[in-house]
């Protein structure tokens, strides 16, 4: 049986993150997805023309209402694990920031040949999942993470943000449901710059076998771009050592846009 059009899904809530990120990212996945796929934007604000689309002809750009607008902070991308929102094929999560820099063959590959519920990234800081690049296989696991959270099933835990409680549910009621990216896949820009700090060559290394960047905390990409505008993000966090202020502002500005 043939698959189905692979869709690929990003949430974008309230004013954190300005919209052209978002068009960027469908501009990226455009550029590193040559099989026929829809992009779609769940939002709070579902307003026609509001995000640039890639003209790609294998793209189908979507808007959609998230239906869910009262999820606030990180915890928007919750109403995705609901079927009813969703439908029940399969589906290629991605964060508003993040940097793709080469093919994403090899994770659609990876992702149709799991049975897992939930593939992830392994969290950098944490032993829990991190939540920027996901694929939602939706069965009964994956409706139980929304089910959970609407019914206020976890009412009395502080949760700092979605991954928390999508690796709660999980834990809880199928661990072997959730499963990891191969390491090296998806980098952590930070990470890789604390690498490069003292190892640049095998920081390089682990770049070229990446295929996403993920901007978590801060810098975001802007900001690597423009070190003199937002020092706290840069310039202070390596004061003495300049060639870390744009680290791989080279990189970005190919690829972001």
């Amino acid at each position: 049986m043939a698959n189905p059009l692979l869709t690929v899904v990003t949430v974008q809530t309230g004013h954190r993150y300005p919209d052209l990120w978002v068009s960027r990212l469908a501009a990226m996945v455009a550029r590193h997805l040559l099989e026929a796929h829809r992009f779609i934007i769940y939002t709070d604000r579902p307003e026609p023309g509001r995000f640039s689309a890639p003209s790609a002809a294998h793209q189908q750009l979507e808007v959609r209402d998230l239906e869910g607008g009262a999820l606030r902070g990180f915890f928007g991308k919750l109403r995705l694990f609901d079927q009813g929102l969703t439908g029940s094929d399969p589906f290629l999560f991605l964060d508003s920031t993040l940097v793709i820099r080469a093919s994403l063959a090899p994770l659609i590959a990876i992702a149709r040949s799991s049975s897992a519920s939930v593939i992830g990234v392994r969290d950098w800081n944490y032993p829990i999942l991190n939540s920027s690049v996901l694929w939602c296989r939706p069965d009964a696991y994956t409706q139980t993470v929304w089910d959970a959270w609407h019914q206020g099933r976890y009412a009395d835990v502080a949760f700092p943000g979605d991954q928390n409680v999508i690796f709660h549910v999980f834990n809880e009621q199928a661990p072997a449901a959730l499963t990891y990216w191969p390491e090296g896949l998806v980098s952590s820009y930070k990470v890789l710059r604390k690498l490069a700090r003292r190892d640049p060559e095998a920081a390089q290394h682990e770049l070229e076998a990446n295929c996403i960047l993920k901007f978590h905390g801060r810098p975001k990409p802007e900001e690597v771009l423009h070190p003199w505008r937002h020092p706290r993000a840069t310039i202070l966090r390596h004061p003495l050592q300049p060639r870390l202020w744009s680290y791989l502002a080279d990189d970005i500005r190919a690829h972001w846009r």
